[in-house]
């Protein structure tokens, strides 16, 4: 629940009244069109004036999520969550008493705040594994982190972070470079460094040349408009599990099977396909595909953690399906999907789906209308006047 303390930052009323408050989404052709409007007119003011607007309001619905009655095992109570919670009423805060940016001098000084924020919110996922942490340790019972309500959660609370950088780093980027992160995208070339930086990583781990990765494009021309660290980011987590399968299976064999990449451009989609012959995963597995912990090797076993979107490429191959969740949440972020199918004993082929639409809003979560919980309030001591 939200700590009393953290509200002297800003009124309670102010938080359910934003909390009430719509989200605007936007969609890969709207920011596609503030970069266009940026480079003609090079001023972001545009762009600085509507994350005033919205920003808050995203803030406070993840806070809502976060401090709801359902949040599972009370996540809520935990320290670090409760440490969360702050960070978010004191993001709110800046940004409430900060006036909207009216001329290129003030979009300059916002642009500074946001920079802050931008941090800010990448500690914040860092935390998680240290909140998850402090709930096997205080909690006396078995946590199942593949169950609905945990996975839902976690759903939901890494796709409004996701939506809450894509905007932080749309407006970073017109500011500094006048340029909109959402660009025409080449699959082709992306594969291509989305294996290279995969392989390095398979070797570095293995102390040994990674297996091959083989790309076929049945179209080099196509070119969806994307987000290239975004298409990076999801190919780069599949291959990575691919590339580490691959090496797990075939380890005593003269010779590593290459990974295949298919790249295939549809009517409505762009879909490129990730297969290797790596073994395949039980289906009593096949649920961790989509989870947000991971084991890692260390003396004690496993460790928990959170979801960083910036530093994706300094984390080693690590345990079963290690980053399959985030991709798959950044490919559903714009309408796309990402499906996995296994054979047991065989291998793995992983579907990843680009929607064409250019007009498709964010796929963001729906919230009710739902209480915050708040810490209780300490009740005020009122004097009492004797008669004389």
């Amino acid at each position: 629940m939200i700590p009393t303390s953290a509200l002297q930052a800003l009124p309670k009323g102010h938080i359910i009244r934003l909390a009430n408050s719509k989200i605007t989404r936007v969609s890969l052709q709207h920011l596609f069109s503030f970069g266009n409007h940026v480079a003609k007119t090079h001023n972001p003011l545009l762009t600085a004036q509507f994350l005033h607007q919205e920003l808050p309001i995203r803030l406070t619905q993840t806070l809502k999520m976060i401090n709801a009655h359902d949040v599972p095992y009370n996540l809520s109570n935990l320290p670090t969550f409760q440490k969360i919670s702050e960070r978010y009423v004191e993001d709110i805060a800046m940004l409430s008493a900060t006036p909207k940016p009216m001329s290129q001098s003030e979009e300059r000084d916002f642009t500074e705040l946001l920079k802050e924020l931008q941090q800010r919110q990448r500690v914040n996922n860092l935390s998680i594994g240290r909140g998850l942490q402090e709930l096997l340790d205080t909690t006396n019972k078995k946590i199942d982190f593949t169950e609905n309500n945990f996975k839902q959660f976690f759903d939901k609370y890494y796709t409004m972070a996701l939506g809450t950088r894509t905007l932080l780093s749309e407006h970073v980027s017109l500011h500094e470079r006048e340029r909109s992160i959402v660009e025409k995208v080449s699959p082709l070339v992306v594969a291509k460094k989305a294996a290279h930086d995969a392989r390095r990583i398979c070797s570095n781990q293995y102390g040994f040349e990674a297996p091959e990765v083989e790309i076929i494009s049945k179209n080099n021309n196509v070119s969806p408009l994307y987000i290239e660290e975004y298409l990076h980011r999801s190919l780069f987590e599949i291959l990575k599990n691919s590339l580490k399968a691959t090496v797990e299976t075939h380890q005593h064999s003269n010779r590593l099977p290459p990974v295949k990449i298919v790249i295939v451009a549809g009517g409505e989609d762009v879909t490129i396909k990730v297969s290797d012959v790596g073994g395949g995963i039980p289906m009593s597995k096949i649920n961790h595909l989509w989870r947000y912990t991971y084991s890692m090797p260390s003396n004690n076993g496993s460790s928990l953690m959170g979801t960083d979107f910036n530093h994706y490429m300094d984390i080693p191959l690590v345990g079963y399906g290690h980053g399959l969740s985030v991709a798959r949440l950044i490919s559903r972020y714009f309408g796309g999907d990402l499906n996995v199918v296994s054979m047991e004993g065989y291998g793995t082929d992983a579907y990843l789906h680009l929607f064409r639409q250019q007009s498709c809003l964010e796929n963001l979560p729906e919230f009710e209308d739902v209480e915050m919980l708040f810490e209780p309030e300490e009740p005020k001591q009122s004097a009492v006047c004797g008669s004389v």
